[in-house]
């Protein structure tokens, strides 16, 4: 009888330990709804498999996961680094405070999330939140690269909300959970 007891003990660990292990990895959720399309999408990944396609994918990542910015866009990088670092010193703060007949526009770090809001006639109709880490993960690469490698890492020590879009005819939300579907 202990026999038995020790085999069943033994199956069960060898069975259960991988089901166990595959429930605490981290995934990652995407989901956007624009219900006047009628249309849907979920994207849902282990944040593994997020960090093996970046490293497949050459051509679009630059060596050890940095991906390259430049100038086209108006700013160095490093420029940006040096203003985001001059932000975290402040702590919270309200940022941008733009306010129109029609429409108001914030932006304010306020804890570990910088937020960004947009209403139009008293709606809202953007908001995104960002966690502060996930910025300074981004922004800890040298020269014109932001380091998508030192993101994912980061987004594997976080769980819940990472960013939130939501507008009249879209939502976008992206969070990390131990779920391999969406709730």
């Amino acid at each position: 009888m202990k026999k038995s007891f020790l085999a069943g003990v033994g199956l069960a660990a060898l069975f259960l330990a991988p089901a166990a292990a595959y429930a605490e990895t981290p995934w990652i959720h995407v989901r956007v709804e624009e219900p006047e399309k009628q249309s849907k999408v979920a994207v849902n990944l282990p944040l593994s498999v997020v960090e093996v396609a970046l490293e497949a994918a050459p051509e679009i990542i630059e060596s050890k996961g940095k991906l390259k910015f430049g100038e086209k866009h108006g700013m160095k990088l490093e420029d940006v680094r040096k203003i985001w670092a001059e932000l975290a010193a402040v702590g919270d703060a309200e940022l941008v405070s733009v306010e129109e007949k029609d429409e108001t526009i914030k932006v304010w770090r306020q804890g570990d999330q910088v937020h960004v809001r947009v209403e139009e006639k008293g709606q809202e109709e953007v908001r995104v939140e960002v966690p502060v880490s996930l910025v300074d993960a981004l922004l800890s690469s040298e020269g014109d690269t932001v380091n998508i490698k030192a993101a994912v890492a980061e987004l594997q020590k976080k769980r819940g909300d990472i960013v939130t879009v939501s507008e009249p005819d879209t939502t976008v939300r992206v969070w990390i959970d131990e779920q391999n579907a969406q709730e």
